[in-house]
């Protein structure tokens, strides 16, 4: 199989942000194919180490060969980053950064069923953990269809598309990328179709491996392994991931949570992180020439204190 190489997004301000020590140790929570580990590898300085995570065994494979020339300084994991605190193998590192899209390897492969523009089955899964789009299709009812669409997909028309959706799938299930593309046209119209395709397949990607969960379950796990001024990245697309970083990372800047009419304080509550990005960091119009998949990349750092 072929496939254009995943180009990570904000890379140089990655580095600029995330690289404190040198000499340290610092984990890729969402390796893929090893886009932002081969950059910092091959940009910044140092003998630091990188231990490599991801979810994905033929992201980890493909990353293998594409960073063979720095074998030496970088461990590969299998696993999904919400077990990141079992499976790191350190009690402590320096830095950590999680980059939550989609890769190229992924949306490329018509077999993996991610995208909408190839005829594949209707798969979705990033690891074994996933869950099945088909059977959810085949036995959820339209409200619970509709519920998704909406709440990971934000889409309008949500009703009217589940509301099709549960129709054709009791004359025939939908099991094929290509079937719920059909659907969704027939639901949607032509009218800005391929916003709403693309809001409703990253909606059942989303349920089918829990990826909400799943960023909950990452982030303080991931506070918890840094050691002081050790620094956390991540990188979202759209505004449901984006909205967990950011009211995560303002919980762990306050101090104490409890009511303003309590005498003295009983959460016990410390400040764990201090914000470097009280905006987003956005792509570059630079960038964005060369890398249109990262139009709508949000990136916010934060650092242990």
């Amino acid at each position: 199989m072929s496939y254009e190489r995943h180009i990570p997004a904000m890379a140089e301000e990655v580095a600029d942000l995330l690289v404190t020590d040198t000499g340290g140790i610092y984990i890729d929570a969402t390796l893929g194919t090893g886009g932002h580990t081969a950059y910092l590898l091959d940009h910044v300085p140092g003998s630091f180490r990188v231990i490599g995570l991801d979810q994905d065994r033929l992201a980890i494979e493909k990353a293998r060969g594409f960073l063979e020339r720095h074998s030496g300084r970088i461990e590969f994991l299998h696993g999904n980053f919400r077990n990141i605190k079992d499976l790191a193998g350190v009690a402590k590192c320096t830095g950590i950064v999680a980059d939550l899209g989609i890769s190229s390897l992924q949306l490329s492969d018509a077999l993996r069923g991610f995208s909408y523009q190839g005829e594949g089955p209707l798969d979705m899964s990033m690891g074994e953990e996933a869950r099945s789009v088909p059977k959810l299709l085949a036995t959820a009812g339209e409200r619970e269809i509709s519920y998704l669409i909406k709440e990971f997909g934000e889409e309008r028309r949500h009703r009217a598309i589940a509301r099709e959706i549960v129709r054709i799938g009791l004359e025939n299930p939908i099991t094929t990328t290509g079937e719920l593309r059909a659907a969704v046209e027939r639901a949607a119209g032509q009218h800005g179709l391929m916003a709403t395709l693309s809001r409703v397949f990253q909606a059942f990607r989303i349920w089918a491996n829990s990826e909400m969960d799943a960023l909950e379950e990452f982030l303080p796990q991931a506070v918890e392994l840094l050691e002081p001024g050790g620094r956390i990245v991540v990188i979202s697309y759209h505004s449901l991931e984006d909205r967990i970083v950011k009211r995560f990372f303002k919980l762990e800047e306050s101090g104490c949570i409890c009511p303003p009419d309590f005498p003295e304080c009983r959460c016990a509550k410390e400040k764990r992180l201090r914000i470097m990005t009280r905006r987003p960091i956005r792509p570059s119009r630079e960038e964005l020439q060369k890398n249109q998949r990262a139009r709508s990349a949000k990136l916010r750092a934060a650092e242990r204190i």
